[in-house]
């Protein structure tokens, strides 16, 4: 009897420990898988190192319009920066420094309210975000311009866009930058200064008959000189008509019509006497009155003569 039993408990005995032994080591691998999941679970509930700067101070007033507006990002990098004024328009800009800092593409308005959004991640990819405001001065001394052709206008091939400024213009880069114009079809616009408060914008040669002209004056805010601020925005759009350019020969008294590449007419001229000779150039018909006074005191001329009623001018 006792012979029969000892290879039961012997088999039973083992059995046990097997079953202890697949517990315990099962018990050891998912303790670790356990603690792995909660450390990244910790890290990932880190606060971001990302550090988001916005210069004006939240809440700042009587702001510069151009130059005081800057985002910038410490250990770690912008990743969204949204500026919009109380209307909701959005000011355009550029992430530099390899997405540290953000800039605005153009001066601000005067005596506005912006409001600032911008979000940074750090290494990690855990994200830090900033909200703040600040409003723009008020200037007391400001500057507008006044133009031609007017909005709706259609015009000859030669005409540029002239805009002439109510206060003379010391920081001329500034105020061309805030007028932009756009053709199509598309073609390379200039502009050039006469003097301090004229400026033109044309392409190097005469406009393509058809073109349409598109400008907008984002004036508003543009330091024009020290302490004088636009305060003027527009669109004006106008087209090109026709191609007629009028050829002179001074020599000859003769004025040759060409019109859309084809001589239409020849027509006999007068010219200016010895000592008062015709300008030579390029220039515009820029208007066309029934009736006009012709001064010589408006083309520099000392009073040699003032007709009071020229027609067809």
């Amino acid at each position: 009897m006792n012979g029969r039993r000892r290879p039961i408990s012997v088999a039973l005995l083992g059995a046990a420990l097997l079953l202890v032994t697949a517990c315990g080591g099962g018990g050891g691998s998912d303790a670790g898988q356990d603690g792995k999941g909660k450390s990244d679970k910790a890290e990932a509930n880190k606060p971001s190192q990302a550090v988001v700067t916005v210069a004006p101070k939240d809440g700042a007033g009587d702001v510069a319009t151009s130059g005081a507006l800057k985002v910038s990002a410490d250990k770690g990098k912008l990743t969204e920066v949204k500026v919009a004024d109380s209307k909701g328009n959005p000011v355009e800009g550029k992430l530099t420094d390899s997405g540290t800092s953000w800039t605005p593409a153009h001066h601000l308005a005067a005596s506005t309210k912006y409001k600032v959004h911008a979000v940074a991640k750090d290494s990690a990819g855990r994200a830090s975000a900033k909200d703040s405001s600040f409003t723009t001065l008020t200037p007391k001394n400001t500057f507008v311009g006044t133009f031609t052709p007017e909005d709706g206008s259609k015009v000859g091939v030669g005409m540029p866009f002239s805009v002439r400024f109510t206060r003379g213009i010391t920081h001329p880069e500034d105020v061309e930058k805030a007028i932009s114009i756009t053709t199509k079809p598309a073609v390379d616009v200039e502009g050039h200064w006469f003097g301090n408060d004229r400026l033109d914008f044309r392409p190097e040669k005469y406009w393509a008959a058809g073109t349409e002209v598109t400008v907008k004056m984002n004036l508003d805010g543009v330091e024009g000189r020290d302490g004088v601020y636009g305060k003027q925005v527009r669109t004006v759009k106008f087209t090109i008509g026709r191609s007629q350019v009028s050829t002179v020969d001074a020599k000859k008294h003769m004025m040759t019509v060409e019109r859309d590449g084809k001589v239409i007419k020849k027509i006999p001229v007068t010219t200016g006497k010895p000592g008062y000779e015709t300008w030579n150039g390029q220039m515009v018909i820029s208007e066309r009155l029934r009736v006009t006074r012709m001064n010589g005191e408006t083309v520099g001329y000392g009073g040699e003569y003032d007709i009071k009623d020229v027609p067809h001018a």
